[in-house]
């Protein structure tokens, strides 16, 4: 069961585009920016380091937040559920209104659909560091 969750995490070959990722696209630097808990503005305000680069266990630290990332994305996998699931637990008509059809999908998009994104965007950016500096994948032994 442990090895079908990694291969989930594992970054797919459809997540590139050229010497980008599809992310890119998408505008998931912008979200990441802006993000209202842990985006770039909060974090220099804040003066928070999610990621401590400067130690002596610096690959260490890095292997370390790449399963943070698995963690926090299936978090938001299980959100995003929860939040559709909920939506036709409670109206057993399924009566689609005006809110349902535009302000819920987009509320679930912006609070677990992007963080998914950018979870596996960090991802990629940190599985590219350690395979720059030859260091191994968490993902080569599956």
């Amino acid at each position: 069961m442990n090895s079908i969750f990694i291969k989930y995490f594992r970054p797919k070959k459809f997540e590139y585009y050229r010497d980008k990722t599809i992310y890119d696209l998408i505008g998931i630097k912008i979200y990441k920016k802006y993000l209202p808990t842990t985006g770039d503005i909060v974090r220099r305000k804040r003066k928070i380091k999610q990621i401590n680069l400067e130690d002596s266990n610096r690959y260490e630290e890095l292997y370390r937040y790449e399963r943070k990332t698995r963690n926090y994305e299936w978090r938001h996998i299980i959100g995003a559920f929860l939040f559709i699931a909920f939506r036709f637990l409670f109206d057993s008509n399924l009566r689609l209104t005006v809110m349902d059809v535009t302000f819920l999908p987009a509320m679930n998009l912006y609070i677990n659909i992007y963080p998914i994104f950018l979870q596996r965007y960090n991802r990629i950016r940190i599985l590219n560091i350690l395979k720059k500096s030859k260091h191994p994948s968490p993902y080569d032994s599956i």
